[in-house]
């Protein structure tokens, strides 16, 4: 005979509360875990001595008294501009925070895009190690990704509460100006969290040069320049955001919330896409794999497939943006500058130095002559011209230093009106002097196969690149003319180094 037995209501629901209680307790005893191993990975990078208690309690007060301190700061400079030479230009100071907001909100969530925040979760190293804990994924994204995000829009939303109090007002301009900031923050969050999401359930890939990114970068900064020569010309008469919002406020507000309400939904279904086996073993390819039968493209794929070539995407796409910006203020520029022509393009070549130093050191501790020597003379041992091949390199160095002075040219014809091609060359003379600096001084590989710092060849570099503020001193009206002769001479130079490196070296022997 069988018995059956009943189980209370109450019983049933002492259960499920148990159940809930133990469940909470381990997402707890999880989220400990990651913490400790985070707090742990920071101390052993920094070298600290101290224990996990206490750098957690140094890291809390050290927080707080940071906090405070750049508060009062922060508060005590903005009172000082209210009081004194800003008192009588409120609506205008309100105009100028709102474009401060809103360029900050955009260069957070791009970042978020471009640089290696988006590979926080699915490129860490320790991914198969929690992995193997057992520990929740979604824990991992909260404590790598979520946490670090909320700090830096937190930030954000702090620094315009600041702001915002400091030339509190009661009037309708003040309330203009607070609806768009809070409708920019707004969606600058839920799109951080949505980038941290997806990047967290997606395989951890380099950036590259997508044109996809490109796009985004180009529209970004054109939507960032359209809004700066809205507000920028009625900064004079007070007009704009702060007096009349009418063609502006209701058409941020409703685009915020149809964005940030698009990026929340796209977050749950990230959130909910969340697994190991997804960005571990995922057999996803980011392109139809093609074989590498050209050298240049060998070479190009193989830089932009680095860590080098991610930083040098970053720059790029940084430059886009900018380009953008200029092309959407178009209506304000260009700028009349106080300084003559002779002073502006002084300044302008030495930007594009500098830019230039930014991308060649980069290509060449990846690609250069010390980097890759071996195998560009395994390709001329294959059947490649050794003539063929040095055309090619010195050809993409060159390229890549007269992108950086292009960018430099087209910035200042877009902003200044002024043409100036002599930061084109001296784009290309930085490259050029990397290649014979490297090729002089020969510094050693370092042992993933990149070219290791070496004092004398930076000390080779900036002697080679010295001439251009000579040039610029000695004879500014001719200074393109001697620019050009001296890239030519450089590249020649580079060419010939190369060359020689590249015939007298000796092959390792595999055995």
């Amino acid at each position: 005979m069988l018995m059956r037995t009943t189980v209370s209501p109450v019983a049933d629901a002492g259960r499920t509360s148990n159940a809930r209680v133990r469940a909470a307790s381990v997402r707890r005893s999880d989220y400990r875990i990651l913490r400790d191993f985070r707090a742990f990975e920071i101390v052993n990078a920094m070298r600290l001595p101290l224990t996990l208690d206490g750098f957690r309690a140094l890291a809390v007060f050290g927080s707080i008294a940071l906090a405070v301190l750049a508060t009062m700061v922060f508060a005590s400079t903005m009172s000082v501009l209210r009081d004194g030479p800003l008192r009588h230009d409120t609506a205008a100071v309100l105009n100028w925070g709102f474009l401060g907001i809103l360029y900050s909100a955009a260069a957070t969530v791009l970042s978020e895009v471009v640089s290696s925040r988006r590979l926080a979760v699915s490129g860490t190293p320790h991914l198969e190690l929690f992995r193997a804990m057992e520990l929740p994924l979604p824990q991992v994204v909260v404590r790598y990704g979520l946490l670090p995000a909320l700090r830096r829009t937190g930030l954000l939303w702090y620094s315009a509460a600041v702001f915002l109090l400091v030339f509190l007002e009661e009037t309708t301009s003040y309330l203009n100006v607070v609806l768009a900031s809070v409708s920019v923050l707004v969606f600058a969050s839920s799109a951080c969290a949505y980038c941290v999401l997806h990047f967290a359930s997606t395989p951890a890939r380099r950036i590259g040069l997508h044109w996809l990114y490109c796009l985004l970068a180009l529209s970004l900064g054109l939507l960032l320049g359209a809004v700066t020569g809205f507000l920028l010309p009625q900064l004079s008469r007070l007009n704009g955001l702060a007096k009349d919002p009418s063609p502006f406020l209701p058409a941020l507000c409703l685009l915020a919330a149809a964005a940030s309400g698009t990026s929340i939904l796209l977050g749950i279904r990230a959130w909910r896409r969340l697994s190991y086996r997804r960005i571990s073993f995922s057999t996803e390819r980011s392109g139809r794999q093609r074989p590498l039968t050209k050298f240049v493209v060998f070479v190009v794929t193989d830089l932009l497939g680095s860590k080098q070539g991610s930083v040098i995407s970053t720059i790029v796409l940084a430059w886009i943006a900018v380009i953008g910006i200029l092309l959407g203020a178009r209506g304000i520029l260009p700028v009349h500058s106080a300084l003559g022509s002779g002073e502006l393009q002084k300044s302008l070549i030495g930007v594009a130095v500098l830019l230039s130093l930014g991308v060649t050191e980069p290509m060449l501790n990846r690609i250069g002559p010390t980097a890759k020597l071996y195998h560009y003379r395994f390709a001329w041992e294959n059947g490649y011209s050794a003539n063929a091949i040095v055309v090619r390199l010195v050809g993409i160095y060159v390229m890549a230093g007269a992108a950086a002075g292009g960018f430099v040219f087209l910035g200042a014809l877009l902003a200044l009106d002024i043409p100036v091609p002599g930061a084109v060359l001296a784009g290309v003379i930085v490259a050029g002097s990397g290649v014979v600096a490297e090729s002089l001084s020969r510094p050693p590989a370092a042992t993933d196969g990149t070219k290791a710092n070496d004092v004398l060849d930076a000390l080779f570099t900036l002697l080679l690149i010295s001439p251009c503020s000579l040039i610029l001193v000695v004879s500014p009206e001719f200074s393109t003319v001697l620019l050009s002769g001296y890239s030519i001479l450089l590249i020649l130079g580079a060419a010939v180094c190369l060359r020689q490196r590249l015939l007298k070296l000796r092959s390792r022997l595999t055995l």
